[in-house]
């Protein structure tokens, strides 16, 4: 009989490399010469990665087929996937849903390729080659740490212009490193328990768990240290009920009461209130409530693959910015369900949540299944992405962690497929495979290959384009004019540019005397997305500084549609009602103030200002 080792160059070890290599090339590439440092490239990383693996799903199709969970979760990801290619269809803003909001990537592709990933992932990962898996964890963690070290000792190499806590490693935010390296903490915590690796392995690991620790501490990010510490105590539950079940309900129970008090001190309630509540709590109750409200108006298909930010402002509470500002906005409802169901509508976040439900259903069916070292490999796996699912609960599903989620969720399946085979029939199916994929299949692999290079070139210069813009002008001469006029230009011409940049393109033609071109931008861009604030709120300032209050008052009159619990722009367009001697339009513009933001400083301007008959 053959052994473990003998089967790694059988096709079944093959796509696993492949799919680790992605993992561990998504959480840490960033390229600095891009407008987006970090989620742009992450996302090419991710369709470069998926579209390989395209062939190989599709060359071994028959064995999903073969064995009822793959089967299941199969057309629940399909599923999943069609209700995002038909909230894409028909989102109005087909550039966001395909690619995704600035500084987000959320796009259509993103996910297509999250679920080519997970499928490969559920298909080809198993017993026999889980233990790559928890390799591939510690160097990625190894990594990870020493660059978070280096960051909050002040030695970063990279002189990041960062407004957060130093700590943010590849991913460009203290929370989302937190997260991640809470995920990898409890993968490489459960390698130190698990007997059959190897003792020199197992040492590293506690090293490396103790310094991911003190780096998810210097973050500064209590929601990854809660995720670290959620999976880490589910592991200790699962393994110490392995080995005594009497115990392991005891310490369930008691684990169960900490979860209760812990959840309660985060919502501001309990003993544990102190330590746990943070106001980015209460922030983020803002946040889902509009995304529910969105879900509410919008039932059926949503309101458009990640153009969350699109509508915020509209279906945000008006305690949101009497609170924190007229102008502060969100791109995401920081809560990964409530985000399906606001941006596709019922049918998408439906299927997720039946996607995720049948992981855990396979979860707690494989841990009954397995024995020894497997189960305690699965219940390390089944705890990092219950760690995953804490974080995504409170936060975006940044890519850089979401690759981890749904990987972790594929290797979940795999496992369970594990747990209904036999040792010598597990070893069948992986032996019965050919050491490669046939010609079709490997031209179907390079031909999606060659399709996701050709997007990523054209992506590639569209952000290379934004980076150069993105500056501070500095007018010396008309020569050095022209050429700016001419980089910017360029910028807005740039196929498939993320909007924001054209408009960060357009401003800076505006300010360098080359108003007409970049007043022309923004319309254009106004013209593909009638929501786009950004668009709107310059163009009402350029045509005020112009003179041309008429002109503004059209776009200010589109904002307070958009945005109705902005007082700064009601009283803007008070002023110019005045100027214009439309006294009745500024008291009205006066009367809505006050009738949400009474008690808001901007109320006494308003009276000042828009009071009487008195230009």
């Amino acid at each position: 009989m053959k052994n473990i080792s003998q089967y790694r160059n059988t096709f079944g070890y093959n796509p696993v490399r492949w799919i680790f290599f992605g993992l561990a090339f998504v959480t840490l590439y960033f390229q600095t010469n891009l407008a987006d440092p970090f989620n742009s490239p992450k996302q090419w990383a991710l369709l470069f990665f998926s579209s390989w693996l395209v062939g190989y799903i599709f060359a071994y199709r028959k064995i999903i087929f073969s064995i009822k969970p793959l089967t299941t979760f199969y057309y629940l990801v399909v599923c999943f996937l069609a209700f995002e290619l038909i909230a894409t269809i028909l989102s109005k803003n087909h550039y966001l849903a395909v690619f995704g909001a600035t500084m987000r990537k959320n796009g259509f592709i993103s996910y297509l390729s999250l679920a080519v990933i997970v499928i490969a992932t559920a298909l080809f990962l198993s017993s026999l080659n889980i233990n790559l898996l928890f390799f591939t964890t510690t160097f990625i963690g190894t990594l990870t740490v020493i660059y978070a070290l280096m960051q909050a000792s002040g030695n970063d190499f990279i002189a990041w212009n960062n407004p957060y806590n130093p700590v943010i490693t590849t991913l460009g935010n203290p929370n989302f490193s937190a997260a991640v390296m809470a995920i990898i903490g409890v993968i490489t915590f459960s390698s130190i328990l698990i007997p059959n690796f190897h003792s020199a392995y197992r040492i590293f690991c506690v090293f490396l768990t103790l310094l991911l620790l003190i780096s998810i501490y210097r973050t500064n990010a209590r929601q990854g240290l809660l995720s670290f510490v959620l999976g880490l105590g589910l592991f200790l539950i699962i393994w110490v009920f392995n080995q005594n079940k009497k115990i392991g309900v005891m310490v369930g129970l008691i684990g169960l009461f900490v979860l209760t008090l812990s959840i309660l001190g985060i919502l501001q309630r309990g003993p544990l209130e102190k330590y746990l509540y943070k106001e980015t709590v209460s922030i983020r109750g803002f946040y889902w409530q509009a995304g529910l409200a969105m879900f509410r108006q919008n039932p059926l298909f949503g309101v458009g693959i990640d153009s969350y930010e699109l509508y915020f402002k509209q279906y945000r509470d008006v305690a949101y910015p009497l609170k924190y500002g007229y102008q502060i906005t969100s791109s995401n409802a920081h809560n990964t369900f409530i985000q399906f169901f606001a941006t596709g509508g019922f049918g998408l976040g439906l299927s997720y949540v039946l996607l995720n439900g049948f992981i855990l259903k396979c979860a707690i069916t494989s841990l009954s299944n397995l024995a020894g070292h497997n189960k305690l490999k699965m219940a390390g796996i089944f705890s990092a992405w219950i760690s995953f699912h804490a974080q995504s609960l409170v936060s975006i599903d940044n890519l850089g962690i979401s690759i981890w989620g749904w990987i972790l969720g594929g290797a979940i399946i795999g496992m369970s497929v594990s747990a209904t085979q036999s040792s010598s029939n597990e070893r069948k199916i992986f032996s019965n495979k050919a050491k490669g994929i046939d010609a079709t299949s490997f031209l179907f692999s390079a031909f999606t290959s060659l399709v996701a290079l050709v997007l990523i070139t054209l992506l590639y210069r569209g952000e290379s384009n934004a980076f150069k813009v993105i500056s501070v002008f500095s007018q010396n001469d008309q020569e050095s004019n022209n050429l700016y006029r001419d980089l910017n230009v360029k910028a807005i011409n740039t196929f498939l540019i993320d909007p924001s940049y054209s408009i960060i393109a357009s401003q800076n033609l505006i300010k360098s005397g080359f108003l007409e071109e970049g007043l022309n931008s923004l319309k254009q861009v106004l013209a593909n997305n009638p929501r786009n604030l950004d668009a709107l709120n310059l163009l009402a300032s350029a045509y005020e500084q112009l003179g041309n209050i008429s002109e503004a008052n059209r776009y200010r009159r589109e904002i307070s549609y958009l945005d109705p619990w902005n007082a700064l722009n009601y009283l803007q367009l008070g002023k110019n009602y005045k100027e214009q001697e439309n006294f009745v339009g500024a008291r009205e513009m006066l009367d809505k103030i006050l009738s949400f933001a009474t008690n808001d400083s901007i109320s006494n301007e308003a009276k000042l200002v828009l009071s009487g008959d008195i230009k």
